[in-house]
Order: structure tokens, then sequence, then C-alpha cells
């Protein structure tokens, strides 16, 4: 694939992992197209270099998403994020790319995908690698839970009984068995616990509405022991 650029892009390495961290810095700097540089290591500050694309871990890729968190590491609004890591959860690949998150790929993948993917990032546009870009497509032929769906099921995986979970969301018991039946189809799911573990690999039950209803209950005079009961 190819991108035009007016000039050396300068790209910044930001990895917790000296290893892998190493073995980026070595492939890109085979380009002349890239002026690398290693977080921790060379000047960013006011007299540094400015950065067009910082390959991150998936944490600092959304930490640097905020403008704060960019200027206190020296880098300017124009620098963009590539989130260079081993999440592959389909939840999570979408809250990167709409936090602002420009590219996204996957280690392990072919070497190909990181210089297309720096290049076409530090040219203004989103990259994504096929395996990410085939998971995100895969999800859009599924139908998504919604909000309720996955409160009531990240409360089941966590083993309240449907007449508990109706108490702590202040629904029926029938409601909450309906939700149920509904997630399960839309996973293809056999089981409860087959639909949590479904829904736990596409990242599915982090959900803050059941945090928070599992903290007012669990703090409640009136909880019951946890039970897989219906």
């Amino acid at each position: 694939m190819n991108y035009c650029s007016l000039r050396r892009s300068n790209v910044l390495v930001m990895q917790p992992d000296p290893i892998l961290s190493a073995g980026l810095v070595a492939a890109l700097r085979q380009h002349a197209a890239f002026e690398v540089y290693v977080h921790g290591v060379d000047n960013l500050g006011p007299e540094g270099a400015r950065i067009d694309v910082v390959i991150a871990d998936y944490g600092n890729a959304m930490q640097l998403t905020q403008p704060a968190q960019r200027v206190a590491y020296g880098l300017m609004d124009e620098a963009r994020m590539l989130a260079f890591t081993r999440n592959d959860r389909e939840a999570d690949i979408r809250r990167a790319i709409e936090a602002g998150v420009h590219g996204y790929l996957l280690v392990g993948g072919p070497l190909n995908d990181l210089i297309d993917g720096v290049t076409a990032v530090a040219s203004g546009l989103r990259y994504m690698s096929q395996a990410v870009a085939q998971r995100i497509a895969d999800s859009l032929t599924r139908a998504t839970l919604t909000s309720r769906e996955i409160e009531v099921l990240k409360l089941a995986a966590a083993g309240r009984p449907n007449k508990t979970i109706g108490r702590m969301l202040g629904i029926e018991v029938g409601t909450v068995k309906s939700h149920m039946s509904a997630t399960m189809a839309k996973l293809g799911a056999s089981s409860r616990t087959d639909a949590a573990r479904i829904a736990a690999a596409r990242g599915l039950l982090e959900n803050d509405a059941a945090n928070e209803a599992e903290a007012r209950f669990s703090n409640s005079p009136m909880r019951e022991p946890a039970s897989q009961c219906a």
C-alpha cells in the first residue's frame, strides 16, 4: 500500500516491553521515511522533535488521546496514536477508535502491517490491520446487545439469580428471563455460562451501570447469597 508524504515522519515508540520496543525501533529504522524516537531515551521537550505518530500499548494509546496527557509527555496536538497491542477484544477496539486512536495493530502481525500502518497514520489516515478490520466487520453482522441485556448478563455472570437481578435493576423476574433469552440467542450461546464466556471474550461485560447496581446491592441489608438458581 502506498501513501505520499512530503517529509520524513517522526515516530515515537512508547512500549513498556523493552524487547518489543527494541523490535519496533529496529524494524522502523530500516525505512528512510521514518525518524524514530524512543520514549524515555530521546528528547521530546520544547526543543525536541515534533512527533507525528506515537506507537503505544493499549493503555498508553488511550491515555494519550487526552490533550492534557499529550502536553504532559511533550507531544503536540497533531501527534496521532497508533495502538500496538495484544488486545483484540471487539469492545476495546471500538473504544479505542471512538476515543481518537487512529491506528490499531496486533502484536504478531506481519511487518508490512506495521509499515503501512505508521505511514497511513502519519499521513492523516486511519488504519486497522487486516485481523482487526475483520473482527470489526464480523461484529457488524451480529445483533448487538442492549445496555439492559448487558447489565443482566453481567450480574448473571457474577452468580446473581434472576430474582435478585430483578430487584437490583428494578424489573420483573419475567423481564430478566426475557433479557437472558434474547442475549443467549444474539450470542449463539447454549447457557448463561456460555453467554458470559462469549461476552467476556468480546469485551462486553465491562458495564458501569451493572457495576453500580452490584455495589448498591452489596451494601444493602437485604442482600442475598450468590446463587446460580433462576
